[in-house]
């Protein structure tokens, strides 16, 4: 004959639902953590400058730099916070009972449900109360020579307590994790913020504006013009007006310079060009 399998309390379900929302987190922050590397492979990182941040070419590399770092941290801290939610959690009643008047953090939660819903105490003032009562029939247990009439409904006495405080245990177990989850969800929506944070600051840094490559400019009066960090390889600027640009950091590689008018010009390695004979050409290298 086949025995059922005992159904599941409610709380156990409740319990179970809890969990299977944290690995749910889990997951989630381990796909965007995933997403924050690939992305780092599929990015324009590669074109930015190494060194210190002494031109914005470079500033961008260590905002990237920081970005990956930030975003993957707060993916670890989302992680390690769901986790805790799948730990064991096991509490007493005596923890409660020496946690009743004066409750550690971790279970300052539990005690405050219990001190507020008594009826879950099972008829009992607090948990010491119920222990005491319990620890009595124990004492009253009659010898094994004595009649087993007694001797049944002492036991019988000390069941129903047991059963009473395997519900207090059931119930205050449940309340544990609630709080170590609502824990959780607080932690992740702080680490979400610093991933998006993250996240941001590495799109922005991995992918500097650029105009179209080999751009013409032939002509163009690009008068007091900010291109600092522009990339400007392979442009056709013959003939531009380059009077009072900024070139600082600029990428002149390959670019056509033909009679081009410098005056008050900031060069891309930063001299004027008033400075350097009334011309960039030998200072177009940021």
């Amino acid at each position: 004959m086949t025995v059922p399998e005992p159904a599941s309390s409610p709380l156990s379900a409740a319990n179970q639902r809890i969990r299977d929302t944290a690995k749910w987190l889990i997951g989630s922050a381990a796909a965007v953590g995933a997403a924050l590397i690939a992305g780092s492979q599929l990015s324009n990182i590669g074109r930015l400058s190494v060194g210190w941040p002494t031109s914005m070419e470079t500033a961008r590399l260590w905002v990237a730099a920081a970005g990956v770092l930030l975003g993957l941290a707060g993916v670890g801290f989302a992680i390690a916070a769901a986790v805790r939610v799948l730990l064991p959690v096991q509490v007493l009643i005596s923890d409660l009972a020496e946690n009743w008047h004066e409750p550690a953090a971790e279970l300052r939660p539990v005690v405050a449900f219990f001190q507020r819903r008594t009826k879950y105490l099972q008829g009992s003032k607090n948990p010491e109360e119920l222990i005491r009562r319990r620890d009595e029939l124990v004492e009253r247990l009659p010898q094994p020579d004595q009649a087993a009439e007694a001797r049944a409904a002492v036991r019988a006495g000390i069941a129903s307590y047991d059963r009473r405080i395997a519900a207090i245990e059931e119930m205050a177990n449940h309340e544990a994790l609630k709080a170590t989850f609502e824990r959780a969800l607080r932690r992740v929506f702080l680490a979400t913020i610093v991933s998006g944070a993250g996240i941001v600051g590495f799109a922005w840094a991995a992918n500097p504006p650029s105009p179209p490559a080999g751009a013409d400019l032939r002509n163009a009066r690009l008068i007091g013009a900010q291109l600092r960090d522009v990339d400007l390889r392979g442009a056709k600027l013959d003939g531009a007006d380059l009077t009072g640009a900024d070139l600082r950091g600029a990428d002149l590689t390959g670019a056509s310079m033909i009679q081009v008018t410098w005056s008050n010009t900031i060069c891309p390695d930063g001299t004027l060009s008033d400075a350097d004979g009334g011309t960039c050409q030998g200072h177009l290298q940021p």
